[in-house]
């Protein structure tokens, strides 16, 4: 074991260096570490609570969402975002549709690939939302022929206004009721050689709906034998008023008074059968038989409805006498002998001296379908028209229709103004504003009857024509006329289906057009590509030969 030397005394120990590296620089002080962070604790286990109140909230939501489906079903909504609300359903069709009480069948024959279809399949879904007591069938005749030729089978011996099944696109049928809804009923084309339709859908398919469901046919007589409008013509004439009223479930007639029948029955009483007999426009005198005849079918509860317009005599000197006073005489009414003139601005029509205006319909409820229309911009116009007065006679309860402005005026000499015209101004003599130009009055209800006669007059013929079904402008007229109508016939409420926005059917060519779209479509065009597709390559090759050039450039250099 070595022992260990001590230094001897006097004498320093050596000390130890340890040898020092050349050219060692001196280190950097070494940053202090950053704080560790604590470990995260382990999350501690849902509780009961968090876990019953996700429970309640999924049940919630499964509640909700059936209560949401039960609302739903039993108010179902559609919406309609066509162009002028092509599937939106009109009161008149809701309130048809709200009152069937007995299952209609709808049979629609047409092809898949028809243009129609699909716009009568929506329609009939909007119908279907309104009531239950449709059952509607569609029968393609391309791939169910066998259907197709079984239903017209069923109804083939069946001929309605004219019209057989073959010709028909849809059938409404309710037991032994059937209607027979044609293409053509379905659109409407203005112009023979105008390519836009009118759709008119909806028209046919609540008339022919209507039509199985009424099962009353009220008569309606026009006089005929004093120059009285025709039913057979149009514009000036009574054809499209005839037409609607025979889509309303109407039977439209004429009868003329003055004829001789071999029947004395029928020779005194010539509107028997008539629910509704109309004096629209005469020109001619009534003879007394002829107005006592009239008289007579009031006396038995008949109803009336006389238009009638100041009508100058052959001489232009004067108003004519149309012999039928003593009819309004009975009601209480009397016929002015003047020629009504609007000045308000704001009814009368800018041209013309204000013999055209619009009246203010009062309520009634004749007018009620008028005022709906007036609140949408479409009143009735009158035009050469005579003022109306209450005598106080008689036991009818007359009523106000339409008046005037309180600033119109019933001219009395007309002839004398119409020999040099020019403003129109009231003088002393003349009936003062407001003016009624339409009445309504009814008699007392007579023994056994469930109302008295009812009577409707007009100071004027213009309502009666037929330009007011054919113009949209003055729809507000037709509907006055025939809610008239329909209150002496004490029938529905008639159809009152705005018209829908007109479409492109189709495109016309001529022979002329075809050959140019032919030479575009097979010369022009197909030379335009290739000349535009050569320029584009001779350009590209313009381009990439400059490019090469100035590389080769560029390389010499």
């Amino acid at each position: 074991m070595s022992e260990e030397r001590k230094p001897k005394k006097g004498k320093k120990a050596p000390r130890s260096e340890a040898p020092k590296p050349k050219d060692v620089k001196p280190r950097a002080p070494k940053a202090p570490d950053p704080p560790r962070e604590a470990a995260p604790e382990a999350p501690a286990g849902t509780s009961a609570g968090t876990k019953l109140g996700a429970l309640v909230g999924l049940v919630a939501a499964m509640v909700l969402a059936v209560l949401v489906n039960v609302v739903a079903a039993r108010h179902y909504r559609r919406f309609d975002f066509t162009k002028g609300g092509l599937y939106t359903l009109s009161p008149a069709t809701v309130q048809t549709l709200h009152a069937l009480g007995e299952p209609i069948r709808i049979d629609v024959l047409l092809p898949s690939g028809d243009p129609l279809a699909l716009s009568i399949r929506h329609l009939l879904e909007a119908y279907r939302s309104e009531t239950s007591r449709l059952e509607v069938h569609f029968t393609d005749p391309d791939r169910h022929a066998a259907e197709f030729v079984a239903v017209q089978r069923k109804y083939d011996e069946r001929v309605v206004d004219g019209r057989v099944v073959t010709d028909a696109a849809i059938v409404i049928a309710r037991g032994d009721r059937v209607q027979f809804i044609t293409p053509r009923d379905l659109v409407e084309v203005e112009d023979e050689n105008d390519v836009r339709a009118r759709p008119r859908l909806e028209q046919a398919l609540t008339a022919a709906i209507r039509a199985v469901v009424s099962t009353d046919r009220p008569k309606i007589c026009f006089t005929t034998g004093h120059d009285e409008k025709s039913i057979e013509t149009g514009g000036s004439g009574l054809a499209p008023l005839r037409e609607r009223l025979e889509k309303n479930g109407h039977e439209v007639a004429t009868v003329d008074a003055r004829e001789k029948a071999d029947d004395k029955d029928k020779a005194r009483a010539p509107y028997a059968g008539c629910r509704v007999v109309v004096v629209a426009g005469p020109g001619q005198r009534f003879s007394e038989a002829d107005t006592k005849k009239l008289e007579g079918f009031v006396e038995q509860g008949g109803n009336v409805l006389v238009a009638v317009g100041p009508v100058p005599d052959e001489g232009d000197q004067k108003y004519l006498d149309l012999g039928l006073d003593p009819l309004l005489d009975r009601f209480g009414i009397a016929l002015a002998r003047d020629f009504v003139f609007e000045t308000d601005p704001r009814l009368r029509a800018v041209r013309g001296y204000g013999e055209t205006f619009l009246p203010i319909a009062k309520p009634h409820p004749i007018t009620e379908g008028l005022i709906r229309a007036e609140q949408q911009g479409l009143g009735a116009v009158m035009t050469v028209a005579s003022s109306l007065q209450k005598t106080g006679k008689g036991t009818a309860a007359v009523s106000p229709l339409l008046e005037t402005s309180e600033d119109a005026f019933g001219m009395i000499d007309f002839f004398t103004w119409a020999k040099n015209p020019s403003d129109p101004a009231p003088n002393d003599a003349d009936h003062k504003g407001p003016l009624t130009v339409s009445f309504a009055a009814e008699m007392p209800k007579r023994p056994g009857a469930e109302r008295g006669a009812r009577f409707v007059a007009l100071g004027s013929a213009s309502p009666m024509m037929g330009e007011n079904w054919q113009s949209d402008e003055l729809r507000g007229t037709a509907i006055f006329v025939e809610s008239a109508i329909a209150w002496l016939a004490s029938a529905p409420t008639p159809l009152d289906i705005p018209n829908k926005p007109a479409f492109t059917a189709g495109l016309r060519m001529s022979e002329d057009s075809l050959a140019s779209v032919f030479r575009y479509v097979v010369v022009f065009i197909p030379l335009a590509s290739v000349l535009t597709g050569l320029a584009v390559h001779l350009r590209r090759r313009a381009t990439e030969r400059r490019g090469t050039r100035k590389e080769k450039e560029r390389a010499s250099e």
